[in-house]
């Protein structure tokens, strides 16, 4: 998968996956990278692009706010997934398991980033953005990482 940098790595991708990472340094506010995460949601928010998830997505965001006793907060990120605009949530089906199985043997990924490239790979985006450089060694999409968005 191919790089790109900066506020422009988007443009022209007409479809784009959302790894976890980005949400969570939306919603917690990370320090270095809260704000290029904002940005890329505002672009979505927009309808710069049509976003993508996989469903993945929510378990990972739901373990912190669950372990905190916060059920509260964790349908609150739920219901934020379901209803943001431009984005949809897409479950993890046979095909989508079967190409993380191939990803993982080639690449010796961890299953969640298996699962969100193979996600990435049968939607067909023409990007996915995220923190994880790793993701780079894999053919498909370009990779656009957040903490390159906000350089030159």
């Amino acid at each position: 998968m191919s790089a790109g940098a900066g506020k422009n790595a988007l443009q022209g991708a007409r479809s784009v996956l959302i790894d976890t990472s980005l949400w969570i340094y939306h919603l917690e506010g990370h320090a270095q990278f809260a704000e290029a995460a904002d940005q890329i949601l505002e672009q979505l928010e927009l309808g710069r692009f049509r976003g993508y998830c996989s469903e993945l997505v929510l378990l990972e965001l739901l373990v912190k706010p669950l372990l905190l006793q916060r059920q509260d907060i964790a349908d609150e990120y739920e219901t934020l997934l379901n209803h943001f605009p431009h984005l949809e949530l897409l479950p993890i089906s046979r095909s989508i398991l079967l190409g993380a199985a191939e990803l993982r043997a080639q690449h010796k990924l961890p299953n969640a980033d298996a699962i969100m490239l193979a996600t990435a790979r049968d939607c067909g985006v023409a990007a996915v953005v995220t923190n994880d450089a790793r993701w780079r060694r894999v053919s498909g999409p370009r990779i656009v990482l957040i903490s390159e968005y906000l350089a030159n």
